[in-house]
């Protein structure tokens, strides 16, 4: 079986599933991507022999043609609708079972209403299937024209072996001393809340003293802020993380608006007590209220306090306890669940 991926900014968990797809699958795997994120520049050396990766930039349209002619795909994996080149080379080659990806929240605005009529009539016949993370993903491609069985969800899946093992590698210490460290992994961008963060955790020090710091992983175009309570670690390769992971307790994401958010899986599936917001998508399946985290409302430093205060006032007893129930939820995706999810839209496609 030979598998055609168009993607846009790959990451490591994507490769990762690949990966398994690979290994498990008697699968070829020809990978298209656009150039590596110096924001965010994953290492993507680890790959199964069955697995090229090409960056699109380095080759012309001439030979982005010609290549997949010679591949000759059973099916196409397309990340989005977006990426003209892309949809010109399943039109024109007419790629056999393509299945698309996306993580498009729906919210019935006018642009989308719009959007799905275009694609409706000039892009739904050379796409078979849509692959997406959740529930309001899936009703967009309702809106799009895809019928339920041409609809999987776990489009999104971390590398849960990796991060379940950093669980299982410091649970016993945890459970003896837990953490008074929070962690924030993403871009430092305004989308993902950062500077919320940083206020409401400095407001909190300043009114309640106490021994909790703030570890923030990543980089971006904000500044980072100097307090003496914040530790900014830089951007950190996912296999890199344990020594971070071990010596953290409770994971923030409070970004204004994140159409999934691996990284809720990612520290689930570590087993990390979870704080994010109402409008990061990965909510919906890693975040059970008051019981694993608690979801805030975004751009909102207020909600986001208290939200934090709580996390301050437990004991360890509880955190540990917050942190086992994100494992379990945390172990609702894993990448041969992703792979039998993808699978079931290709035999659907090619029938």
């Amino acid at each position: 079986m030979k598998f055609l991926v168009l993607y846009e900014e790959l990451a490591s968990y994507f490769l990762t599933c690949l990966n398994h797809l690979a290994k498990t699958s008697d699968c070829k795997i020809l990978l298209y991507m656009k150039k590596v994120n110096p924001v965010a520049p994953f290492d993507f050396s680890d790959l199964h022999k069955n697995i090229t990766v090409v960056e699109r930039e380095k080759i012309s349209e001439q030979e982005f043609t010609h290549s997949i002619k010679a591949f000759a795909p059973d099916f196409t994996y397309v990340s989005g609708w977006m990426h003209k080149p892309y949809l010109k080379a399943i039109k024109q080659l007419r790629l056999k079972n393509v299945v698309m990806g996306f993580d498009n929240q729906y919210t019935g605005s006018l642009k989308q209403v719009l959007g799905a009529l275009y694609f409706k009539l000039t892009l739904k016949s050379y796409i078979k299937a849509a692959f997406v993370p959740g529930q309001s993903q899936k009703l967009f491609a309702k809106k799009l024209g895809f019928s339920e069985e041409d609809i999987s969800l776990n489009v999104y899946c971390c590398d849960h072996e990796l991060y379940s093992g950093y669980y299982t590698k410091s649970k016993q210490q945890k459970q003896k001393q837990f953490p008074k460290r929070l962690i924030f992994v993403g871009r430092y961008i305004h989308q993902k809340g950062i500077e919320t963060l940083w206020e409401s955790f400095i407001e909190i020090q300043n009114e309640t003293p106490s021994e909790w710091e703030l570890w923030c992983l990543g980089k971006g175009p904000i500044d980072a802020i100097s307090h003496p309570k914040i530790k900014h670690l830089g951007f950190i390769q996912p296999k890199d993380l344990f020594e971070t992971t071990q010596q953290t307790g409770v994971f923030v994401l409070p970004s204004n608006f994140e159409p999934w958010g691996v990284a809720l899986h990612e520290f689930a599936a570590a087993g990390f007590p979870i704080i994010t917001t109402t409008k990061v998508g990965a909510a919906e399946v890693f975040v059970n209220e008051a019981k694993n985290g608690f979801l805030v409302v975004p751009n909102n430093k207020t909600s986001l306090k208290t939200a934090l205060k709580k996390i301050l006032s437990l004991t360890d007893k509880d955190l540990f306890a917050m942190g086992e129930e994100s494992v379990k939820l945390g172990a609702k995706i894993t990448p041969e669940i992703w792979k039998q999810s993808l699978l079931k839209l290709v035999h659907a496609a090619s029938n």
